[in-house]
């Protein structure tokens, strides 16, 4: 990318972030991920979800980055936060060939907390011939999207119920995301839990 353009696009990024509301995810990574893996994957789910108008802050409380007191990750969950934990095993069952990749425990409302299972994206990061950091950001960036959203799933991008090639195409270059009638419903989500934004 030249110059130019990564300047540009930084710009937008922290334009858009400036103005935008705000997800908490605190992060519990019980599969072993390295600083470098959990940086890139912090990284890139802000960039996927920079484009729906929302940016996300991170709370590492287990994991390479946890640094934080166990009594910050232990606080009531508030309206903008989920925990998400990275798990080393697969899920225990599974009613379809392809094993889940993660899951998200939400009513119609949304939720608070998600599973991913690690090696099951490894498994369909081959598959589907995408690099294992990417679909695993996707993947937390999908149930996230379920904890704002509710339970259903969409025809097309971040939220469809199984990707295939061409949306690994689209991973591959960062063009994956919530369509926009979900981008209205997630911020509006999160301005409910901004008092500021309620005034």
């Amino acid at each position: 990318m030249k110059t130019s353009a990564l300047v540009l696009l930084i710009l937008w990024i922290a334009g858009t972030s400036c103005s935008a509301q705000t997800l908490v995810i605190g992060l519990y990574d019980y599969s072993g991920l390295s600083i470098k893996q959990t940086t890139r994957l912090t990284e890139t789910i802000g960039l996927v979800f920079a484009h729906s108008g929302f940016h996300v802050v991170w709370r590492h409380c287990v994991g390479a980055l946890a640094v934080l007191p166990r009594t910050t990750c232990m606080s009531e969950m508030q309206v903008n936060e989920i925990a998400v934990n990275l798990e080393a095993e697969r899920p225990r069952s599974s009613h379809s060939w392809t094993p889940a990749m993660g899951h998200a425990i939400v009513t119609e409302q949304g939720g608070h907390y998600t599973r991913v299972f690690v090696p099951a994206v490894w498994a369909q990061a081959a598959e589907l011939g995408v690099g294992f950091e990417r679909l695993l950001a996707y993947t937390v960036a999908h149930e996230a999207g379920h904890c704002l959203l509710g339970p259903g799933h969409s025809y097309t991008g971040l939220m469809r119920s199984v990707w295939n090639r061409k949306d690994a195409d689209e991973m591959s270059r960062l063009s994956l995301h919530l369509t926009k009638q979900e981008d209205r419903k997630a911020v509006a989500r999160l301005t409910l839990a901004d008092p500021a934004a309620q005034r």
